[in-house]
């Protein structure tokens, strides 16, 4: 039982732009695995926005661990091992498949081929893998894992950087030596989907419920949803736990609802549990106003298991939406090029377009260093990046201050598919206003630094 309630947790976790599942496949294969495609030379090559982000070129020297005349070995990680959900999160496997095929076809960065090993951290074994990485890999790119709080000292011990797909806990969100294409610090909030459902459904405002699972890492998320609607001025009538493994019988929690006059639910969990609830509210005739999941949500699981019982469901996304990327060259390149590389693979998946925001950062500063590809020199490249798209991917971010969007698009479930919202766009497909986010009393508990691993960043090589 113990191993079930994690699965919550990690579909929960990535809850700034994420998604959660496996992929088509769902082989369920671990452990770490090395993989590298060449191909002959045919870049540069572009994506988006970004200009001859890889190509051939006469890069040269072994500067770093991991780094060599024709080839930089990275680790990404994982959790698609875990028992309980064999492939989990494969999408960021397949993303570094998929991004590893398409540059190094093009002759890498530089000239220099990228290798990666698939690091499996199966839940429980982060640190482990960690250590792995700390002998083998000049960098983590792309990757994510549930108990990342049980490694990140390790990683700054060895002076280990990662460009994450997504960050998890507390302690290694704002960890240094971390740079996210899309920053999710605890210290602020967005709140651009609650300001928009607030002025469509006004009357709700004063009849808000939180409903989370009970693990530790949720309940602190849904701490922050209650600070940030209680900033806007919001009324909290309903604030429960359900089992994280799934409630037995939803009714008690449907009535409950009912008798606080909930008419808004905020919900922090996974999209098999809300559409359970969901049928369940339907069935005793009670509809709320709105529920407000978390990106992880996007996913079309909800849609199939709650059918024609699906309640008002809107989820927030910093991304274009895929049902807009015949608009948008950045995502329909990023659909065609998986269409190609991986076709079995999940390709609407959050997880996957963070994991692809964080391989281009990370070409892109292996790029500027030219011959000189040294931890020092590409994290320092990743962190004076203030303005990122991923190429057209998502709205502006600003990786190298940890600073997280102001900008939001909104997508609703129905039982047809997942259908844009608008939401009086000013930047593109986005809205974005300072607005958007509020900032956190707290408190959370705090990021891992070097000085807590009597290291300092001058020690970088």
């Amino acid at each position: 039982m113990k191993h079930f309630r994690w699965i919550v947790l990690v579909c929960v976790v990535a809850l700034v732009a994420a998604g959660c599942g496996r992929s088509a496949s769902d082989t369920g294969e671990s452990g770490s695995t090395t993989t590298s495609t060449g191909g002959s030379a045919a870049g540069p090559v572009s994506f988006g926005t970004l200009k001859d982000i890889c190509g051939p070129g006469d890069a040269t020297g072994a500067t770093a661990q991991g780094v060599t005349d024709d080839a930089i070995k990275v680790a990404t990680f994982s959790d698609t091992g875990f028992a309980g959900r064999p492939g989990l999160n494969q999408e960021l496997f397949d993303t570094a498949k998929v991004f590893t095929d398409w540059c190094n076809a093009a002759g890498g960065v530089n000239g220099r081929k990228l290798e990666v090993d698939e690091r499996d951290a199966a839940l429980t074994n982060y640190q482990a893998k960690i250590v792995e990485s700390c002998r083998d890999n000049f960098f983590m790119v792309g990757g994510g894992a549930v108990f990342d709080n049980t490694g990140v000292k390790d990683r700054l011990e060895c002076l280990l950087p990662d460009i994450a797909g997504y960050v998890v806990t507390p302690e290694a969100r704002s960890a240094d030596l971390l740079v996210q294409p899309l920053p999710n610090p605890f210290t602020d909030q967005a709140v651009g989907d609650f300001r928009w459902l607030g002025k469509e459904y006004p009357q709700s405002t004063d009849h808000v419920g939180v409903l989370t699972g009970d693990l530790a890492t949720t309940e602190i998320i849904a701490k922050a949803d209650t600070q940030a609607v209680d900033k806007l001025g919001w009324k909290i009538v309903y604030n429960d736990k359900y089992p994280a493994t799934g409630a037995a019988d939803w009714s008690p929690y449907v009535q409950a609802l009912k008798d606080k006059g909930v008419r808004g639910l905020i919900w922090v969990g996974e999209p098999e549990n809300l559409a359970k609830l969901e049928l369940a509210m339907t069935n005793a005739n009670y509809k709320v106003d709105w529920v407000q999941a978390a990106p992880n949500h996007y996913d079309d699981s909800l849609i199939k298991l709650a059918g024609q019982g699906l309640q008002p469901t809107y989820v927030s996304t910093s991304f274009v939406p895929f049902e807009d990327a015949s608009s948008n060259p950045a995502t329909q390149e990023y659909l065609d090029l998986f269409a190609k590389y991986a076709p079995d693979a999940k390709t609407k998946a959050a997880l996957g377009l963070q994991a692809w925001s964080a391989w281009l950062l990370f070409a892109q500063s292996v790029k500027e260093c030219g011959s000189n590809v040294t931890r020092t020199c590409v994290y320092d490249a990743a962190t004076k990046v203030h303005e990122w798209t991923g190429g057209g991917l998502h709205a502006p971010t600003d990786p190298g201050k940890n600073v997280g969007t102001d900008c939001f698009a909104l997508v609703k479930a129905t039982p047809n598919g997942f259908k844009i919202v608008g939401v009086n766009a000013n930047d593109g497909k986005f809205n974005c206003s300072k607005q958007n986010r509020v900032s956190l009393p707290g408190p959370f508990p705090a990021p891992v630094t070097l000085a807590d691993v009597g290291k300092a960043l001058s020690e970088l090589k």
